[in-house]
């Protein structure tokens, strides 16, 4: 066999890498979820503990002091560090929770995020009793995500974009500024962005999901298969006690559940590389989660990590779902109105071919 032989395949590989981040971008639906998810979980928990504020992170916090390292961080995720006064602290939060309206519709997504990363992180580090394990997916996941285009998508950077590509017919990112040649590079550079930070945020979910299933795998707990049991019978964790105690009440089911978990956690990234087995991963820790924000009230923790799984889901299947949703509505609006309604598939939509996935078929 020759050199030229034995390497071929090695250089189709990169080839293909090299298309799959360069040609165009991949997962802007399930960062646009990604976006909607993180923003929206944010303002509503901005806006339940609105009243309590100064109890949480203002002067009244003083009782968490011996707790406060502000969870190691330093600058600039300081804002919130120390106790702010009344007013300081009313206007921060009040800021906050704009920015998370203001990523939650999409709005000037990659220079908006970032500022609501921090000013988030700043916030929930300074009292640590505020946050829980969700904190963690929040910052990683965000962190990756804030080079990604998160307004790709369900946005008004999308249609805003959508407008100025129907005036100008090809993406300009420096609007009427810069030749022709300068906003392709800017394009270009965008889908590398995009692309290289989907694959990190998706690399993060599959260490995480590895991670836990190893450490799953290691308790005498999970072994036996009653590990399920024992959360469910603490107070913080039985939100619903009568569905608790229904869902130990049978031992095979919680045997099933308890090694389910720590095979789903455990093969996830492998199920990714087929498209029935990714599919069964994708449903598997997408019913795993539901049932932890359930069965154990821990929403944000599953409504984070369940965003983050809509990374593996292709375009496509995000685009087919839209033009079902579209067209049911459209029945029901003529059924309403008497009248028929007319229905655009690309509305607040990059014109943008939707075949990308993250894992190979």
């Amino acid at each position: 066999m020759s050199v030229t032989a034995s390497v071929r395949p090695a250089r189709e590989l990169g080839e293909r890498a090299l298309a799959w981040v360069s040609d165009r971008r991949r997962a802007t639906y399930g960062s646009a979820l990604v976006r909607i998810a993180f923003g929206g979980g944010a303002l509503v928990f901005l806006l339940t503990h609105l009243p309590n504020r100064e109890y949480l992170w203002g002067q009244a916090a003083r009782w968490a002091a011996p707790l406060d390292d502000n969870g190691g961080f330093e600058a600039p995720f300081t804002v919130f560090a120390g106790g702010l006064g009344s007013v300081q602290l009313t206007v921060a939060y009040v800021v906050l929770t704009l920015l998370a309206a203001l990523v939650t519709v999409g709005w000037r997504s990659r220079w908006v995020t970032p500022v609501f990363l921090v000013l988030w992180v700043s916030l929930l580090e300074s009292n640590p009793l505020t946050g829980d394990q969700s904190d963690n997916i929040f910052r990683i996941l965000l962190l990756y995500l804030c080079f990604a285009d998160l307004g790709g998508r369900w946005s008004l950077d999308a249609r805003r974009r959508a407008r100025a590509v129907a005036r100008w017919g090809v993406p300009r990112p420096f609007g009427r500024f810069g030749s022709e040649a300068a906003n392709a590079r800017a394009v270009q550079l965008g889908t590398l962005l995009h692309n290289f930070a989907i694959v990190m945020a998706g690399a993060q979910i599959c260490l995480i999901y590895v991670a836990s299933g190893l450490y799953k795998a290691q308790g005498l707990r999970w072994q036996d298969g009653t590990a399920i049991y024992y959360p469910l019978q603490l107070s913080h964790y039985r939100p619903w006690p009568w569905l608790a105690d229904l869902l130990v009440a049978n031992p095979f089911m919680v045997a099933a559940v308890t090694y389910f978990s720590v095979f789903i956690q455990l093969f996830f990234p492998l199920m990714l590389l087929q498209r029935w087995t990714r599919i069964i991963a994708i449903l598997g820790v997408f019913a795993m989660h539901t049932g932890i924000a359930v069965a154990m009230g821990l929403p944000f923790f599953s409504l984070f990590i369940m965003a983050g799984d809509c990374l593996f889901v292709r375009d496509a299947t995000f685009a087919a779902i839209e033009r079902q949703v579209r067209r049911r509505t459209s029945r029901l609006a003529r059924r309403v109105r008497g009248t028929p309604v007319a229905v655009r598939d690309d509305v607040g939509a990059e014109p943008q071919r939707v075949d990308g996935e993250l894992a190979p078929r």
